[in-house]
């Protein structure tokens, strides 16, 4: 299997979807976020008051925040995890110590290495 950096959205209406490490990373980002209260409308309590009660355009530019600063942090989290991706994939190597590649199927010997590299083997990660 290849490896895959994944990808997080957010809707208009604050619902993340996502897979992978993208979703990891914004999970972890958007925990770290202090996101603005949604009003309620009629609110007369600060920052709102009796002569100046919240209103629905106060609402809607609250729901707008909130939406662009989750939305930035699942540009961040798909960048991130692309870049870490590519990144793994160009430079890592996975190392297999001697006599730890392969075992025999063979049920007079059942479990035992075969013959295994004689030093260690380093193979790519896709």
């Amino acid at each position: 299997m290849s490896m895959n950096a994944g990808s997080v959205s957010v809707s208009s209406s604050e619902v993340v979807t996502g897979t992978g490490l993208a979703r990891e990373l914004y999970d972890a980002d958007a925990a770290t976020l202090v996101l603005p209260s949604l009003p309620t409308l009629g609110q007369n309590t600060a920052p709102y008051t009796a002569k100046r009660p919240c209103s629905q355009a106060d609402i809607n530019e609250v729901k707008t925040a909130r939406v662009q600063l989750l939305q930035e942090a699942a540009r961040r989290a798909n960048a991130y995890a692309s870049a870490t991706v590519s990144h793994i994939k160009t430079n890592a190597l996975a190392k297999v110590d001697q006599g730890a590649l392969q075992r025999t199927p063979n049920p007079n010997n059942a479990d035992t290495h075969t013959v295994a590299p004689i030093v260690p083997a380093y193979l790519p990660i896709e």
